[in-house]
């Protein structure tokens, strides 16, 4: 049998006949005692998933998966053909045979009115998310927005096989649950991540969507969650992966596209398709500051922009530039730059005072002629290379003062060890 075959084998029938469960049903999926532990309350379940393939999830042990998976835990193996090989005698002894192929249409359109992984997602809930929340704070995402997620549901943590797992609930615009995307936090396993599920785009707003005159288009959920950090309440929409169809997007009419894919081959092939899947809209690319993607971005601008607890760090001119003559509001611009607030409004009135100064030195006559933008940008550029340089010699500086440092500690360790040898020899002439 294929690896296909296997994965549409019944899993209740199958452990039934072979294992000697009993399955009952609950909602959309199946319930039975774990196989691998002694327990009273049921927490091994068994579904068909909309691809058609049967799933298991067994609580009590901390796993989940296909046939595949089950029979590596089952076994206690990571190899992937033993495991195969030992399915198919599974099978054989059963005397069943795979179910047909999952219709397109159906695998999209699922006949059930309970999403198949609505019990996996019920179950998520009840764990404590604040590893989660750990996690993402950690990689820069702001902690009221990780934290209102966690409240609706939408990030859990999941358990398996001694592994810690930051899952996300991905649901369509009606709600109706997609799949469960899994990033691992840490542990022993060798899976970063693994998808519950059938791949679908996630939008935190998915009611605002329509409406939308500007939509961010990620790669990843965490890269979206990035933007919303940075950019506020953002319409943000992250596609799983960059080989993802764009042209299952519904997207609004007349929108604006800003591209956040990662900066890396696969990224700017799905930056280049952007335009062909949307023709009728503009699209703009992030600026991603040389970082490779959202996250880098955040985590880059934040570390540089925030040494002290307020957010005290240094600023290029460019980024001051840019903070006085924008016109959005102060607090959306700190989360922007990693910085408080209140710096926000300073370098603002910095900027007045200066144009004021500005202003009020000129004399009257013939209007001064402002320099061309590609001077202001060359005089940022040598600005920030004599910032760099200055910022080199400081360090050659501190670097030389702690060379001397040690080279003084020597020669006092030197000092007092040839005085310590003249005592000695006056402490044996008078003994003599």
């Amino acid at each position: 049998m294929t690896v296909e075959e296997l994965k549409r084998v019944n899993l209740v029938e199958l452990l039934s006949k072979t294992w000697n469960m009993s399955f009952r049903a609950e909602g959309g999926s199946f319930v039975a005692l774990s196989p691998f532990r002694e327990e009273t309350d049921p927490s091994f379940y068994v579904a068909c998933a909309a691809d058609g393939h049967w799933v298991y999830c067994d609580h009590a042990a901390g796993s989940n998966g296909t046939i595949i998976d089950l029979m590596m835990r089952a076994h206690g193996t990571t190899d992937f053909s033993q495991a195969r090989q030992q399915a198919e005698e599974l099978v054989q002894q059963s005397g069943l045979t795979a179910s047909p192929p999952v219709p397109i249409a159906a695998a999209t359109h699922p006949a059930d009115p309970e999403p198949d992984w609505e019990w996996l997602c019920r179950r998520l809930r009840t764990n404590d998310a604040s590893p989660c929340a750990e996690y993402l704070t950690a990689r820069g995402l702001d902690a009221e927005l990780v934290e209102g997620l966690i409240d609706r549901g939408t990030i859990m943590l999941n358990n398996q096989d001694g592994s810690r797992y930051c899952c996300f609930a991905v649901r369509d615009a009606s709600g109706r649950l997609a799949s469960l995307s899994n990033r691992r936090i840490d542990g022993p396993s060798d899976r970063d991540k693994f998808l519950l599920g059938r791949q679908h785009a996630l939008c935190a707003h998915w009611d605002r969507l329509a409406e939308a005159k500007v939509v961010y288009l990620c790669e990843g959920i965490i890269d979206a969650l990035s933007v919303l950090t940075l950019r506020g309440d953002a319409c943000v929409l992250a596609v799983p992966g960059a080989n993802y169809d764009l042209r299952q997007l519904s997207l609004p009419t007349h929108a604006k596209l800003i591209d956040v894919f990662d900066d890396d081959p696969a990224g700017r092939a799905a930056s280049e398709r952007l335009p062909e899947a949307f023709p009728g809209h503009e699209v703009e690319r992030f600026d991603l500051f040389g970082a490779t993607d959202a996250n880098e971005c955040l985590q880059q601008r934040r570390w540089s922009n925030s040494n002290t607890a307020g957010g005290n760090g240094k600023l290029s001119v460019r980024d001051r530039i840019a903070i006085a003559l924008s016109e959005k509001p102060s607090r959306e611009l700190a989360r922007e730059y990693g910085i408080h607030h209140s710096r926000v409004c300073a370098i603002r009135k910095e900027a007045d005072a200066i144009l004021a100064t500005a202003w009020s030195d000129r004399r009257p006559g013939r209007k001064a002629e402002p320099p061309p933008p590609e001077e202001l940008l060359e005089k940022d550029r040598e600005l920030d290379q004599i910032q760099r340089a200055l910022d080199m010699v400081t360090m050659r500086k501190d670097w030389l003062e702690l060379e001397v440092k040690q080279h003084e500690q020597r020669d006092d360790e030197v000092r007092r060890g040839q005085r310590k040898k003249k005592r000695q020899k006056k402490a044996r002439r008078k003994s003599r």
